[in-house]
């Protein structure tokens, strides 16, 4: 059996780690456009990683809340890092 929801997790996952990396390319070249750009591009990892339980019961995969919380703290970390960096600069 495939597990379709895990997989998108992890591409949620991707996703936020991609968008956080621009996010600090608009920090350091000082380009307000690509910052509030990535900013509003984070709804959708978060919305994907919150969808992940329901993903699961739909596909009748297992639920792996190790996983799913890993991405949610993993999420909130990239948010502080980048209030953080918005405080600093």
């Amino acid at each position: 059996m495939k597990r379709k929801a895990l997989n998108s997790l992890g591409y949620m996952e991707v996703i936020a780690f991609f968008i956080f990396v621009l996010f600090l390319v608009g920090v350091y070249f000082h380009l307000t456009w690509l910052q509030v750009a990535m900013a509003v591009c984070f709804v959708v990892p978060v919305a994907g990683i919150v969808r992940y339980p329901g993903r699961c019961r739909s596909a009748g995969e297992p639920f792996v809340k190790a996983r799913f919380a890993w991405s949610l703290i993993t999420l909130f970390l990239y948010l502080g890092m980048a209030f953080g960096l918005l405080a600093l600069v």
